[in-house]
């Protein structure tokens, strides 16, 4: 059980709009940009790269039909939301995070619960994950 840190805008790196390079034979490389990809970007697999497959089954090489790559557009769960905060259609004004300069440990930590760090080294919100 821990608190994780919320990153805030400028924390993280920005979305490129530079397209990626077309996939090849070339080494692995975890590569140098400072920009994060975009979750649709796409890598192009040219078709000229079936002459270097080898058959194993007594077959001729092909480069198949499977479409197994992870997909864009998937989705995950959002998580353990159980129950609404009914506001009757009221805004929360002026609500405040609590505010400390050090993780509050009571023991009691729920999950979800939230406060933010106000030490002037982090100034950050953070959210508590079981």
């Amino acid at each position: 059980m821990t608190w994780k840190k919320v990153m805030l805008e400028g924390d993280v790196p920005v979305l490129s709009d530079t397209a990626p390079v077309d996939t090849d034979f070339g080494a692995a490389s975890a590569g140098v940009a400072a920009d994060a990809s975009r979750q649709d970007h796409k890598h192009d697999v040219p078709e000229a790269l079936v002459g270097d497959l080898a058959a194993v089954d007594g077959g001729a090489a092909t480069a198949g039909t499977a479409n197994k790559f992870v997909r864009a557009d998937h989705k995950h769960a959002l998580g353990p939301l159980q129950a609404n905060l009914d506001c009757n259609q009221k805004e929360l004004v002026g609500q405040v995070m609590h505010s400390v300069a050090s993780a509050p440990n009571s023991g009691a930590e729920v999950e979800g619960q939230i406060y933010y760090n106000s030490t002037l080294g982090d100034k950050h919100p953070y959210v508590w994950i079981p």
